[in-house]
């Protein structure tokens, strides 16, 4: 399981990218977004080309403001489709 940080800025995408690219395979990948407070476009980025990789991702336990950033870009359908709380 990957763990967001609280600011998922362009720093933290950076700093996850080869641990989640290492993790992608053919079962979903388990994104652990119960901290986040802020996402930026560079992890959405990240979390989306997540999300079409051959297992997906899931995520679980999704904050208020990381489902709220999602629905206010239109990504909740592409990084949301296995929730779990």
């Amino acid at each position: 399981m990957i763990t967001l940080p609280p600011i998922c800025d362009r720093s933290a995408a950076a700093a996850l990218y080869p641990e989640v690219a290492e993790a992608l395979g053919p079962i979903p990948l388990a994104i652990d977004a119960a901290r986040v407070e802020r996402v930026g476009q560079a992890m959405l980025q990240l979390l989306v080309s997540a999300a079409r990789s051959e297992g997906g991702i899931a995520v679980r336990s999704p904050s208020p403001a990381f489902t709220a950033a999602l629905a206010l870009t239109g990504l909740d359908q592409v990084i949301m489709e296995g929730v779990a709380a």
